[in-house]
């Protein structure tokens, strides 16, 4: 049986675990059993170095736990993007996506996770492809109504229970086996995304279907159930898709089958640059913590029209803040890099000034497509030559000149940095003088020296009269 504390705390990043710390912790607070499940848990088992989301279930309101990530929050909002708040013991919340329906949030941290905070619940399809009738359940009943075996699996994060694997399907025994399971025989007829999820996992992480879930999943698309998917549901997995390592060898698969058309029926007949994707897959892979799904989407609609473009945006982007973003990339990456290939750039102190302005994803657009050996040197060296000098400034040097941290101690900080990237401080000395030059501590006076041995004793001898 795994150790499923250690596995977090080895496997999830350091800001996945303070989030996982911090729902827990409301959680006790408000008398809640939450639990993570789905995806994270069945990478966890799996072994996988990277979890890429934390999906939590509470028995009982989701909304106990999410006022207290977000204060600021007076009104909820279904479908829209909260405004910003601040958890009080833990990592800031930058957005809030709610989904009055399924009792449920995307939770967007400023450090870079994205959690799913639902309650748990049971669902009853009425009919095939349409969203199901919902009802509050316990955990169990949450886990069994799943897709598959191996995402049916729960971690209890209360403290009386902390680790303990919640298994009712036996996905654990799947997962060793690397299978895909379905839990019920009408899952895919059901569900159709499922057969999307099935295929795009499959290929992450190397999993087959087992006999029977491999005829019902051959029936379904040979019976065409992707063709009756909402657009919602096909933007959910479209998005899913572009967050992949390697979105290019999903939607290929998906093209070589025939399914694209069930995601969007536009996309069926587009031209899709695959190529894009690999570069975008190597600028991220450069950079720790960088999200793909911004530049992923701009490959996907790169040789669309605006209309259809506008069109894919509101369908896989949840928030109005997220849909600005995607179409107004290539503008604003255009404006970005007349800036940065500027004289308004030309000391290594500007370009951080500049690029420290913008996110992320807008200086990775720059390094896809702008070859420019200008524009690439003064944005690879903000990326990654400029946290270098940061991470060795001399703060324990300050310390020791008697400077305690504070406002002024980070303005020094500051001041060193920006010096160090325009090379006016290169030496040791340098530096020591440039410290106390703008914390105003002088260098101590040297010590008299003792008295030499020999005039100590000629000192002597007068002394004595000889």
């Amino acid at each position: 049986m795994s150790d499923y504390n250690f596995l977090m705390e080895s496997r999830l990043s350091p800001e996945q675990v303070r989030v996982v710390g911090q729902v827990s912790r409301i959680a006790l607070e408000q008398g809640l059993n939450v639990y993570l499940v789905g995806g994270a848990v069945r990478d966890l088992t799996a072994g996988q170095s990277t979890v890429c989301d934390l999906d939590f279930v509470v028995e009982g309101s989701p909304q106990k736990i999410l006022r207290h990530l977000d204060p600021a929050r007076t009104s909820p909002r279904a479908k829209g993007g909260g405004p910003p708040g601040a958890g009080s013991d833990g990592p800031r919340v930058e957005s809030l996506v709610l989904d009055k329906r399924l009792n449920s949030a995307e939770v967007y941290f400023a450090t870079g996770v994205r959690a799913e905070i639902a309650a748990s619940r049971n669902e009853t399809y009425s009919k095939p492809g349409r969203p199901p009738e919902v009802r509050p359940a316990m955990i169990f009943d949450d886990l069994k109504r799943r897709d598959f075996s191996a995402n049916a699996m729960a971690v209890s994060l209360h403290p009386n229970s902390r680790g303990l694997l919640l298994d009712p399907t036996n996905g654990a025994a799947d997962i060793a086996r690397r299978e895909f399971r379905v839990l019920h025989s009408r899952s895919f007829v059901e569900d159709p995304s499922r057969i999307y999820r099935l295929l795009r996992l499959g290929l992450r992480l190397n999993f087959k279907p087992e006999e029977r879930t491999k005829a019902l999943l051959d029936s379904a698309i040979e019976n065409r159930y992707w063709d009756v998917m909402p657009p919602e549901r096909q933007g959910v997995e479209l998005h899913a898709i572009l967050q992949e390592d390697n979105p290019a060898r999903v939607l290929k698969m998906l093209a070589g089958r025939g399914l694209l058309g069930g995601l969007d029926q536009k996309l069926a007949s587009a031209r899709i640059p695959y190529d894009r994707f690999a570069k975008v897959r190597s600028a991220v892979h450069a950079v720790s913590g960088a999200d793909p799904l911004l530049l992923n989407f701009h490959c996907l609609v790169e040789k669309l029209g605006g209309a259809q473009r506008s069109r894919l945006a509101s369908k896989i982007f949840t928030s109005a803040k997220s849909i600005r973003s995607a179409l107004d990339l290539e503008r604003d990456a255009r404006k970005l890099a007349r800036l940065v290939a500027s004289a308004k750039a030309s000391r290594p102190s500007q370009v951080y000034a500049l690029l420290s302005k913008y996110p992320q994803h807008l200086l990775l657009f720059l390094l896809v497509y702008y070859p420019q050996a200008r524009i690439q040197g003064r944005v690879k060296s903000y990326l990654f030559k400029f946290p270098q000098v940061r991470a060795k400034l001399p703060r324990a040097e300050l310390q020791a000149m008697g400077l305690p941290p504070g406002p002024k101690f980070e303005k020094i900080m500051e001041r060193v940095f920006l010096d160090q990237l325009d090379g006016k401080i290169r030496t040791q000395p340098q530096l020591l003088k440039a410290l106390r030059a703008l914390s105003g501590i002088k260098e101590p006076a040297p010590k008299p020296e003792p008295p030499r041995r020999a005039e100590r004793r000629g000192k002597r001898t007068v002394a004595s009269g000889k």
